[in-house]
Formats: structure tokens, sequence, C-alpha cells
């Protein structure tokens, strides 16, 4: 029965752990329905539990707010311990003691906090079960912390850290960084206190813990406010204070509002000082005790003696009951210090007097240092010169020891920065290869579409060269079998047979020629422009050849189809000479582009022409008009451009201009003499040059005859996918 309701204990308490997200008051209700049925360990176990989730709503819930948790938990914690004592229980004595503790920090009672968590952790040696013992070293590393026993206070936040690190707790890893930075910059190791609030700061960024990133951020102002650079100080506040509404420091965090004001306060800058003084939540006592002292000291600087007193003597109080001796001490000295002004040289000595002995038992030396000075001022005023100058020896040696540690600070403060840069240099640095590497990909992925894409073409230029062989086999052939039949039929329908073929074979040599003017064309492109600026000429270039390879496998194309490839060509060749010239197709209201057919890749080889031979050698724009008109069964088209004459093309004695137009337009002369051979007239083709009234060249006009076909016939149908 015990090992069962053991296992309900046990299960009760992993759910507790993974529902994380239940309502306190859910999970308080069910601890209590089990207690009635649990005994002997598993009932010490459940009376823990209550207690450590009572200490839990100490910021949970507004409906608990009312209630004493301290009390209650306490209450929890005290049944546990008792019962455990019975049964010797060591695991839940430990347990209960630790409970006990937290119980007592809750009201600032330092030393009895200490107290039980000594007693606890000697329990916890006795047992394998440590559950809450990085817990218990943290809470009694506070307790010395708030006692003034700094060196023993870093020992056990110290293994508090490692305890939690081990079990990969972060938060608790940062809340015993945090706390152990604030007992180094209360020692005056501000060297030592820059170094862990740096590790604090990068362990907070990296886990995203944003208040634990505040924190540390207000701590590193209050260190540099330690080390007189109020300035950085203020920077490194209101970094902290980010996104931060005036009603919300306090939530966030009160020392925000307390280290700043303090900051303004000894700029002399006291009405900002005033503002943040103004924004305290002064409801409860432990925030109350801060500000008192804090607020006393805002009236000393601005010597309103008068007001200032009270503040500090009622922070004294609170600060005596809790037995936090870092702010007796400071109370202490700040009442001292007012005396003094007020020339209370009695009440100055004795405030004066008991902070000093108690600085030299924790050997603060900035206490000790401001100590020394009232003193010696005190019997300075009393005419008592040994004793005065005694203490002002002493006053200086502590000086010079704590500007000695300032100035390790500040050079702390100076690595501490310059890590900072360092980081964000890195991250620059970081942030700049990521995009040069992405950009490498861009290029490489474009120079790999760009391969396979030319591959392609070649491919299937090697595929038309092929054809073109085989058609031309063909045509040798019919015009063998022609020169041997009798018959007259048969030999006009093999002569025409031999007119297609020669029509097949030429349309196959101008299409390799036009691909390789093209490649040649967006090779240089590439070369010269930017990776988006080529991804773009390369999508309308695959365009234009999936549109020449599929017009490629027929005899006759629609006018409308021949217009929008060489339109698409045209809008090419402008891309690749920047823009250098303007194109414009006209075509007449008579022309139905629609039931008009001609041979692909007619008009294209004479728009080349013009553009190569007359407009790119032309200085300034260039414009090229194409215009098409319709009289009977003859398609008449004219091709214009501005551009320098043919007189001066030839004097540039172009050797790629020869080839081009010994290719390009014999080619296309062959072929419309072909399509052209029953007209009457065979005047097809004209070129004219054109001048100005001075006879100067001013460009070029090719006109061209072609007879209209008004059904497509037969084409092949092998067109591409």
């Amino acid at each position: 029965m015990r090992k069962y309701i053991t296992l309900i204990l046990f299960l009760l308490t992993i759910s507790c752990n993974a529902l994380c997200q239940i309502a306190e008051r859910h999970i308080i209700d069910s601890l209590k329905k089990v207690l009635p049925l649990l005994h002997d360990s598993a009932r010490v176990d459940c009376l823990n539990e209550l207690s450590g989730t009572f200490l839990k709503l100490e910021k949970g819930p507004i409906e608990w707010k009312h209630m004493n948790i301290a009390v209650i938990a306490g209450s929890y914690a005290a049944s546990a311990y008792t019962e455990a004592k019975k049964i010797n229980y060591i695991h839940g004595i430990a347990e209960s003691l630790s409970y006990k503790g937290e119980v007592e920090s809750l009201s600032n009672n330092f030393p009895l906090l200490e107290t039980f968590c000594r007693e606890a952790i000697e329990w916890y040696r006795n047992t394998p079960n440590k559950k809450r013992l990085a817990e218990t070293y943290y809470n009694l590393g506070f307790a010395l912390y708030a006692q003034s026993m700094f060196t023993e206070a870093i020992k056990n936040l110290d293994t508090s850290y490692k305890l939690y690190e081990k079990n990969n707790n972060i938060r608790e890893m940062l809340n015993a960084n945090t706390t152990a930075v604030g007992v180094y910059e209360e020692s005056g190791n501000y060297e030592k206190a820059f170094e862990l609030a740096r590790k604090g700061l990068n362990l907070a960024i990296e886990n995203n813990e944003d208040w634990f990133r505040r924190t540390m951020l207000t701590i590193i102002g209050s260190l540099f406010g330690d080390i007189e650079d109020y300035r950085t100080a203020l920077a490194y506040c209101f970094q902290a204070a980010q996104n931060l509404k005036a009603d919300e420091y306090n939530s966030f965090n009160p020392r925000l509002l307390r280290v700043i004001a303090e900051l303004y306060s000894q700029k002399q800058q006291f009405d900002s000082a005033k503002y943040y003084y103004g924004l305290f939540d002064t409801s409860n006592e432990r925030g109350l005790r801060f500000y008192l002292v804090s607020f006393g000291e805002y009236n000393l600087l601005q010597k309103e003696y008068e007001k200032a007193l009270p503040s500090f003597m009622r922070g004294l109080d609170y600060h005596r009951r809790s037995n936090d001796r870092n702010w007796v001490m400071r109370s202490l000295l700040d009442i001292a210090k007012t005396y003094l002004a007020l020339g209370n040289n009695d009440s100055a000595f004795k405030y004066g007097d008991e902070s000093l002995s108690i600085a030299k038992q924790t050997e603060a030396k900035q206490v000790i240092r401001d100590a020394c000075k009232v003193l010696s001022s005190v019997y300075d005023h009393w005419h008592q010169p040994d004793s005065a100058f005694f203490y002002y020896q002493w006053y200086t040696t502590m000086k010079d020891s704590v500007l000695n540690d300032q100035v390790k600070g500040k050079l702390a403060a100076y690595h501490f920065e310059q890590k900072i840069e360092l980081l964000s240099k890195e991250k620059e640095i970081q942030q700049a290869q990521l995009q040069k590497e992405s950009l490498w990909r861009k290029l490489l992925i474009i120079g790999i579409i760009a391969l396979i894409f030319i591959a392609v073409i070649i491919v299937r230029v090697i595929m038309l060269k092929r054809k073109n062989e085989k058609n031309l086999r063909e045509l040798a052939e019919n015009k063998l079998t022609i020169q041997k039949l009798a018959s007259d039929k048969k030999q006009s329908d093999l002569q025409q047979q031999a007119i297609e073929l020669e029509m097949q074979a030429l349309r196959a040599q101008m299409n390799p020629h036009f691909i390789f003017n093209c490649l040649n064309a967006i090779n240089g492109f590439i070369l010269r422009n930017d990776s988006e600026t080529a991804a773009d000429y390369l999508t309308k270039f695959s365009r234009l050849i999936r549109m020449v390879l599929n017009n490629s496998q027929r005899k006759l194309i629609s006018l409308e189809e021949d217009m929008e490839t060489l339109g698409l060509y045209l809008y090419i060749e402008k891309l690749r000479f920047t823009n250098n010239f303007q194109y414009k197709i006209n075509c007449d209201d008579g022309v139905d582009a629609l039931s008009i057919f001609i041979p692909p890749m007619l008009l294209q080889p004479f728009a080349e022409n013009a553009i190569w031979h007359g407009l790119m050698q032309k200085d300034g724009n260039g414009e090229l008009l194409i215009e098409l008109h319709r009289e009977e069964n003859i398609l008449h088209c004219t091709i214009t451009d501005n551009g320098i004459g043919r007189k001066k093309a030839t004097s540039l004695k172009s050797k790629s201009a020869e080839k081009n137009k010994s290719l390009g337009l014999q080619i296309t002369k062959k072929r419309m003499a072909l399509l052209n051979q029953d007209l009457n007239d065979q005047n097809f083709f004209e070129i004219h040059d054109l001048k100005d009234e001075r006879g100067n060249a001013t460009g070029t006009r090719v006109s061209l005859k072609i007879k209209i076909k008004e059904t497509p016939e037969e084409n092949v149908s092998e067109n591409l996918a």
C-alpha cells in the first residue's frame, strides 16, 4: 500500500512539473486532496511540495496577493520537517529546511536564511537525493552576500552555478551569475564583476532570456557608474529599458529605476533624477527600503539635509530588521555625512564609527574610506589633531586602494567594451560572408542553368545540321531522278519537290546561323552585366529559341507568328546594345496577319543587317522602322534605318560583317527567289541609300516583295513540346 501511495505522489509530482501551465490553484487543490491518503516519506514529500508551490505564488496570480504566502508556505515546511524528523527521513529533512530558509528570504531575514541553508546542506550530504541542493547553495550565497560576507558568498554562488549548469538549468545559472556580479561590485572587485557581467549577458542573449538580458544591462550600467563613467552607464541602462513604458519599470525590476535616478543625481541632473524617483512603487517594504536610502542620497547631494535625514533613518530601520549589512553600512554612512553637514559631531561620530566597524569586518573599502573621512573631520572639529590625522591617513590609504580598484575596473570596462565591439564586428563580418556566399550560389546556379541551356542548343544545332545534310542528299538524289525521267509531268513534280527540299535546306542553314549569333550575344551580355539582368536575358532568349526551333519544322507560318518572333529578337538585340536604338513595326489595316502565311525567319536577316551594319556603328540613338502593306497577293515590306549607310559600313571592312552578309542575306535572297519564282517581275529585293539635302548618308531602306499564301498548306508536325 505504501509503495502504491508513493507511486501516486511521484506521478503527481511529475504531472505538476510537466503541466507547468496549469493554474497554481489547481495544483494546490490536487496536492491537498491527495495529502490525507499519504503516510511517512510520501506525506513528507507532499508537504514539501505544497510549501514549494505556495512559494512560487509570491509573483503569481493576483488572487493570491492578499494571502500571507510566507506564513502558509512556512507552516507546510515546518510540518514536513517535524514529520521527517520522526521517521528520520533525511531527504525530507533537508528539503524542508531548504524551504524554511526560502520562507525567511521573503521577509529578508538573512541570518535565519543562512542558518536554515547551512543545516539543509549538512543533511543533503547524507542523502543521494540532491533535489533543491543547488537552490539551497544559491540561497546561502545570497544570505551571505546580504550580510557582506563576500568571499564565502562567492564560493556558494559558484557551487550553485555549477550544479545548475550540470542540469542545464539556464535561468537559474543566469540568476546565480547575476547575484555573483552584485557581490563583486559590492566588494569593489570591478574587474571580476565586468568579466562575469559579460559572461551573463552573452548567456542571456544566446538563450533569448530577455528579463536577464535587461537585468544584466542594468548591472553593467551600475558598474560603469561605480567607475564614474556616467554617460556609458546611462547608455546601458536605457538599453535595458528599451521598449519599456514608464509604468513597466517596477514590474520589470525596480533596480533599473534606482540606478538611473542615482546616475542622474551623480551628474547633478536633479530634475531627471526626480522624475525616475517618482516612478518608484513604494507600496511594499522590499522596494521601500532601497528607495528611502537612495532618495535620501538625492537630497544629500542637493544639501537638503533636513529632508535627507528622515529618509535615511527609516531606511536604516528597515535594513537592520533584515540584517542587510550592505545597506546598513550605506545607511549609517549617509546618516554620518548628514549629521556632519548639520554640525552635529556627536551623532556624526556615532554613526560613522558604527559603519566603520561593520566595514572592517566585511572589508568594504569604499565604506572604510568614507567613514574614515567623516571621523577625521569630526576629530578635527573636536580639536583632536592626533586622532584626526590617524583617520586621515587611513582615509588616504583606503582612497588609494579604492582608486586602484577603480583603475582596474576602468581597464576591465575598456576590455569589456572592446570585446562587445569585437563581437559586433564579428557578427557584421559573418553577415557579409553569408551575403557573399549567397551571391556566389546564385551566380553558380545561373551559370549551371546557362551551361545546360547552351548544351541543349548545341545538341539541337547538331541535329539540324544532320537534317540539313540529309535534305541536301535528298535534293541531289531528286535532281538526278529529274534528269532521268522522261515524262514532263513527272519532271515538273520532281522539280517542285526539289524546290521545297532546297527551301528546307536553306531554312536548316539559317537556323544554326541565327542561333550562333544569339549565343555570341548572350555570352557577351552575361560577362559584363549582373546576374539578375543576365537571368532576365536568358528567359527572353529561351523563349525566342523555342519559337525559332518550333517554326523551323514548318514550311509556312502566319505573319503574326513571324512578327512575334521578329519583335522578340529586336527586343533582345535592344537589350544587348544597352538600348542604343529604338524599333517600331507598323502593319497596314489591309494586312490580316492571321490569314497571311510566309516562310519563317524571312525578315529577320534584313533587320539584323540593319542593326549590325547600320545602327551599331552610329553615334547617338538609332531608329529601325518596319512597315508592311498588301497589294493583291503581294506583301510589301520596307525596313528603314537611320544608320551610317552602306558606303561607310563597307569602308569599315568588318570581317564579321562580311560573314553575316555572305551567310544571312545570301541565304535569304535564295529563299525569296525560290518563293517568288513565278512572279512576272523578279524585282523582289531592292536596297535604297537614304541621303539628306547635302548628300550625306542618313540611312538605308530595304524594300521586299513576298508572294502571299493564304493557306498554311502541309507543315511538318514535329513541333517542339
